[in-house]
């Protein structure tokens, strides 16, 4: 019989299999690639840290393992079944059955006026225009750390977009997640974006 973790991958290609790029990758992202997502999250200190796209959640689990006791953290992943491992992979974080175009509305309904730690696990060049608009949004308004912080599963492909939005972009390669994969972290929109015709998403 396959062991949760397996079944898990499982679920996740079959995910990535039926919706193509509504998923961010073939497979859950490994320990390594987590780990470089949570950067800024510091375990001396309480933070209040949002994810998007929680999927099975081993971003979710290095996170919560990384934390302050303290921390306030939630998670908000929009898929039914995705959400139930999830929750069951992570059954003390709070992992909220939504879209992540629903952002506002859930961080009020948290009451999380601001956020520390931004990370988002979300395909964002396969999202509505829309939908990514109001995540950015959300993240100028709200995010004290002023660092926008997206994982990616094509290394240095989506950099130029990146940097069509904000100032300041870094790359951190993750060699050791099958396939390579890697982080970006970006800081200040441009003073144009709001005006921009076209932004990350179809």
């Amino acid at each position: 019989m396959a062991g949760p973790r397996l079944s898990d991958r499982l679920k996740f290609a079959s995910k990535f299999a039926t919706h193509g790029r509504k998923i961010a990758s073939i497979a859950p992202s490994s320990r390594w690639l987590s780990r470089a997502m949570c950067k800024d999250i510091d375990p001396t200190r309480p933070q209040t840290i949002l994810e998007l796209g929680a999927g099975t959640g081993p971003v979710t689990e290095v996170i919560q393992q990384t934390m302050h006791p303290e921390s306030r953290f939630i998670s908000v992943e929009v898929d039914d079944e995705l959400h139930a491992i999830a929750k069951k992979r992570c059954p003390n974080v709070e992992i909220i059955h939504r879209s992540a175009g629903d952002i506002d509305g859930i961080l009020d309904a948290c009451g999380m006026d601001s956020v520390d730690c931004f990370l988002s696990c979300l395909p964002v060049p396969s999202l509505p225009q829309e939908v990514n608009r109001q995540i950015l949004d959300t993240w100028f308004r709200r995010c004290t750390s002023g660092t926008f912080t997206q994982i990616t599963q094509i290394p240095w492909y989506y950099m130029s977009m990146y940097k069509r939005v904000f100032k300041e972009v870094s790359f951190s390669l993750v060699a050791m997640n099958c396939p390579p994969a890697g982080v970006y972290h970006c800081r200040s929109l441009r003073a144009d974006y709001a005006s921009l015709e076209r932004l990350p998403g179809k």
